[in-house]
């Protein structure tokens, strides 16, 4: 029998599939063609079942699904500034991080999403809302407008999904809100939000103390709670909430019941002092916690090996408990929940073969082997451990999590397209953003220098 012509083969010592949680295969071989995994099976078997146009030997690694950062703002980068260079900035820094999908909350979005989308790179890009004008939008009716335009652009993309991105309960109206919900079930989209991020928010909404951070509502009312998420009908299994570092019982409880999506953010939460999320509690109840860097502005990077371990480690501080998170919940936090918040775990988020069908378009059903099923995008990314730090290795998924750093990815995939090549960008010029950093550095540097001066 003639060998099954396909696109790729990647032979890894160590294949991390994320599921079964805590499984890994040694010596196995990915197979991909269309951009999909059409095979997983041991490297030895290949010869003569499979031809491939490459091939592709990673003897000193582990492969793993792509990361997804669940909350972040990639326009920022520049802060650490123009929306287009911006996020070929932060798409660069992503995919050497291991990162291969992005969902991403930041004005102009439309920029966003067409640089996304040119270099490769998956994202669920956010369509903001806020009740005052900005240089995007001149106010809400605007920023719909604008939003009901983007569902209509990119509704036929393989890479970029959209959102409505609220971006808080003190800069949204119930109103507004209330828009964001209907145009949600409209195009039955996610809903992206930062949510009791600081203890300021929840306790001057709470109380109604004129401040920036008291929500917009009426409502005597913490934002989450029956009085107004719940009264608005947002808390339900299309919202993603970002940050949630104060939570109590009721409200975990809430969120569970509701099935919301809780995207971690450790090292802003640290770093802006805003509090520390209870995840141990929200896995406990069975929450789908995933993970985000926010933006480079409160990060100050978009390296997600840095936030998997962070979240492992401050679940075990937080929780006093040392086998809270353990490093394969917090490899699924950064992979499978990231892409089930996401809303296409049946297209990306581990190394299977076969998933549950949401009847995507692009989704291929092949019959091979006498097998029938829904093939997931080879969105992957190859982990070397061919390094004196990396040395000696007895779990690999351990490693990943607890050792291992974007410094240590050498390959990166999404839907089959080689996006990182040995480490080097294969479809950003590097040395052109390294330029247009260092211009819009200076500008900025300047103009914030004028500012300061100006103050005086």
């Amino acid at each position: 029998m003639a060998g099954v012509n396909v696109d790729l083969v990647l032979n890894a010592r160590h294949v991390v599939p994320v599921v079964p949680e805590g499984v890994v295969l040694e010596n196995h071989s990915v197979v991909v063609n269309e951009g999909l995994i059409v095979a997983i099976l041991p490297t030895a078997d290949v010869t003569g079942v499979y031809i491939a146009a490459e091939t592709v030997d990673l003897p000193d690694h582990i492969l793993i699904p792509g990361l997804i950062n669940a909350h972040t703002h990639a326009s920022m980068t520049l802060l650490r500034g123009l929306f287009g260079i911006s996020t070929l900035h932060s798409a660069a820094e992503m995919i050497r991080s291991g990162t291969t999908c992005a969902n991403d909350m930041y004005f102009f979005p439309d920029a966003a999403a067409s640089t996304f989308e040119k270099v490769g790179l998956r994202a669920l890009v956010g369509q903001v809302v806020m009740e005052f004008p900005t240089a995007y939008a001149t106010g809400p009716a605007d920023y719909f407008a604008k939003a009901r335009a983007m569902f209509t652009k990119y509704k036929d993309s393989s890479l970029i999904s959209l959102a409505m991105a609220p971006h808080a309960p003190y800069t949204v109206s119930d109103a507004s809100f209330e828009q964001v919900l209907a145009l949600s079930r409209e195009f039955n989209v996610r809903v992206h939000l930062h949510l009791h991020e600081s203890e300021a928010e929840c306790v001057d909404s709470a109380t109604k103390t004129p401040s920036m951070m008291c929500h917009q509502s009426a409502e005597h009312s913490r934002p989450l709670q029956v009085r107004n998420m719940q009264r608005l009908g947002l808390l339900n299994d299309q919202l993603i909430a970002a940050h949630m570092t104060q939570l109590t019982d009721d409200e975990i409880a809430a969120v569970a019941a509701a099935g919301t999506h809780v995207s971690h953010c450790p090292t802003s939460n640290l770093k802006l002092a805003s509090g520390i999320c209870r995840v141990s509690d929200l896995l406990a109840q069975g929450v789908n916690v995933a993970i985000g860097t926010d933006g480079a502005a409160s990060n100050n990077t978009l390296n997600m090996f840095a936030e998997m371990k962070l979240a492992a480690v401050l679940a075990k501080g937080e929780s006093k408990c040392c086998t809270s998170v353990p490093a394969a919940t917090a490899l699924r936090m950064a992979t499978l929940n990231g892409a089930k918040a996401l809303g296409i775990e049946a297209k990306v988020g581990s190394v299977e073969v076969g998933k549950v069908s949401r009847k995507d378009k692009e989704c291929l059903v092949v019959a091979h082997a006498r097998i029938v099923c829904v093939l997931q995008f080879a969105d992957l990314v190859a982990v070397s451990t061919d390094c004196v730090e990396m040395l000696p290795m007895y779990s690999a998924i351990s490693h990943v999590v607890y050792v291992a750093g974007r410094e240590n990815v050498s390959d990166v995939w999404v839907a089959g397209k080689r996006l990182l090549a040995n480490r080097v960008l294969t479809t950003i010029d590097e040395v052109q953003v390294k330029q247009h950093c260092k211009k819009w550095h200076d500008a900025i540097r300047d103009h914030h220098a004028e500012m300061v001066a100006a103050k005086k």
